[in-house]
């Protein structure tokens, strides 16, 4: 094999183009006529298939027209038929297949008319149309049909179930036909002939073009090619153009060497000046701050983006310490850390309290990296930072979102079931009382459909106001959702203190709230249960309270209802 490799680098363009583009081509030819010839075959195959089933079909006719004139069970009117139809061209043999079923009812029949072999049976078992090809030694290659009769009230136009006494859809017999091949394979031959005396015609009308092609090749592969590299040269030296390159193949195994080495130097070249105006792009266009200290932690430089964020131009902090930036918010602690893991990884990141020129604080997410030389000595430190303000304000109001209404600004669900989790456990604890109660405004429907949605969602926000002036700092009102509202009371020594406070809120909703110059009046139904007197988990509170609040609108609305 290395012997083989060996010889392949040493050939030159000529061998080398000529031998793959015609072993290209070979192969193809092979692939393509194989493809093509296969195509060939089926189509025959198929074609011969049709015909082997339409001599089936006709016997099967022939059949039916014996059994509707009544000649059928005359066995020399089978074997007249049989006889006639086996003179057509290509018919090697036919036979009739008798069925159990006929068996039992008009006896075996002539020897002929037995299932002589599997095929026979199959069909007779299986009802369905078998093919076989027969390949005989020194003989015709043969094709075989056998193609089952079935019982039906219309089998091929004929009321199979007159005469037989049979089940409907079983077979009664079957039809076997067998054709002869020879001239299917003959026809194969021949194109199979024409095939490949086109394919040896074309393969020498394509060496002789191909070889005069590569002979062209072989001047631009050596004369031009190198007057592409002379050229290259001379224009990078008189414009310092090191985008050039010279257009010669690589692979040329008389100057590709040279080409390549030319090529790779200059590139190597390009790469670094790109590399440098990039990172000249990328410091000054750079969204995020960019500080470089000198490893003695002087500035050195700052992009626009620094100046921006900070309020400093470059000019003003230009060797001066990064800590002309510090808020103070850090404690020393926090530095040494940070110091620990810039000298022993390298690297630190985090979020950071920075002040502006305007001496506002604000928060930054600060990237530190240090550089060192091939010695491993630190020369610069380079700082990346974004002022962070606007992501902190929006976690604040997702983690606001996520446990408060927006409407009303009150604990929401979630939030209430943690805090009712936490006081049950607390209460178990210490052995004391927590009281529930579950609200729902009465006919808040009515305002809704009556003044629009607005309004009552000002009337929310306003009845949300009024139920916390009813409760102590250290008590939870939430808002469920849509007009439900529920209180938490931890800590009640009481049932009675419990009691003051559902008292509490229905006097306080007597009185009328102004929503858009409107004086509107909302009562509430309450429901009360208490720990450990009712339930012993949060669900079965809740549950508690809820069907004392339903009790509460069934007696009329506007009161609160114990569990």
């Amino acid at each position: 094999m290395s012997g083989i490799i060996s010889k392949w680098h040493g050939l030159g363009v000529q061998e080398k183009l000529h031998i793959l583009i015609q072993g290209s081509l070979i192969i193809l030819f092979f692939i393509s006529m194989e493809w093509v010839i296969g195509r060939f075959e089926e189509h025959i195959m198929t074609s011969a298939e049709a015909r082997a089933e339409e001599t089936a079909d006709g016997l099967i006719n022939g059949m039916n027209m014996l059994m509707l004139t009544g000649a059928i069970t005359n066995p020399d009117n089978r074997k007249l038929l049989l006889s006639k139809m086996q003179q057509s061209e290509g018919i090697k043999e036919l036979r009739i297949v008798r069925g159990k079923s006929v068996i039992a009812q008009f006896g075996p029949g002539l020897p002929g008319e037995h299932a002589l072999d599997d095929m026979d049976r199959e069909v007779l078992e299986t009802g369905k149309v078998r093919f076989k090809r027969i390949d005989i030694p020194n003989g015709a290659p043969l094709l075989r049909v056998v193609v089952p009769f079935i019982a039906l009230e219309s089998f091929r136009g004929t009321n199979c179930m007159s005469c037989h006494v049979a089940e409907v859809g079983s077979v009664n017999g079957a039809a076997s036909v067998t054709i002869d091949l020879s001239k299917d394979e003959e026809l194969l031959q021949n194109i199979k002939s024409w095939l490949w005396a086109g394919h040896i015609a074309i393969q020498i009308l394509l060496s002789i073009i191909i070889s005069w092609f590569v002979r062209v090749l072989i001047v631009k592969n050596i004369a031009e090619p190198v007057k592409k590299l002379q050229a290259a040269m001379s224009e990078i030296h008189r414009e310092n153009n090191l985008s050039k390159r010279a257009d010669v193949d690589e692979n040329n195994p008389d100057i590709g060497e040279m080409a390549r080495t030319f090529n790779a130097l200059v590139g190597n070249l390009e790469h670094a000046t790109e590399r440098l105006e990039l990172f000249g792009k990328m410091f000054h266009g750079s969204g995020e701050a960019m500080l470089i200290t000198d490893a003695h932690k002087n500035i050195v430089a700052v992009n626009p983006a620094f100046s921006e964020i900070t309020g400093y131009s470059a000019e003003e902090v230009i060797g001066k310490d990064p800590n002309i930036l510090s808020s103070g918010k850090q404690t020393p602690d926090f530095y040494q850390t940070m110091w620990v893991s810039l000298n022993e990884a390298g690297q630190w990141s985090g979020e950071i309290w920075n002040r502006r020129k305007s001496g506002e604080v604000y928060p930054e997410w600060l990237s530190i990296g240090v550089v060192k030389n091939s010695k491993g000595e630190v020369i610069n430190y380079i700082s990346l930072f974004s002022d962070i303000t606007e992501r902190k304000a929006a976690e604040q109001k997702i983690e606001f979102l996520a446990h408060y209404d927006s409407l009303t600004r009150l604990p929401n669900r979630a939030l209430f079931s943690d805090r009712l989790k936490l006081a049950l456990i607390s209460a178990g604890r210490y052995e004391k009382k927590v009281g529930l109660l579950f609200l729902d405004l009465d006919k808040f429907k009515a305002i809704n459909d009556t003044f629009g949605h607005f309004a009552g969602d000002l009337l929310l926000k306003s009845v949300a106001e009024r139920l916390k002036s009813c409760v102590r700092d250290s008590d939870t009102v939430c808002r469920q959702g849509g007009d439900e509202f529920m209180i938490l009371l931890p800590d009640a020594d009481t049932r009675a203190d419990v009691e003051m406070v559902a008292k509490k809120i229905i006097s306080a909703m007597a009185g009328a709230h102004q929503v858009e110059g409107q004086e509107l009046v909302i009562t509430f139904s309450v429901g009360v249960s208490i720990y450990p007197d009712n339930a012993k988990d949060s669900e079965a509170m809740i549950k508690c309270a809820d069907d004392a609040m339903y009790r509460a609108k069934e007696l009329g609305r506007n009161n609160y209802q114990f569990y």
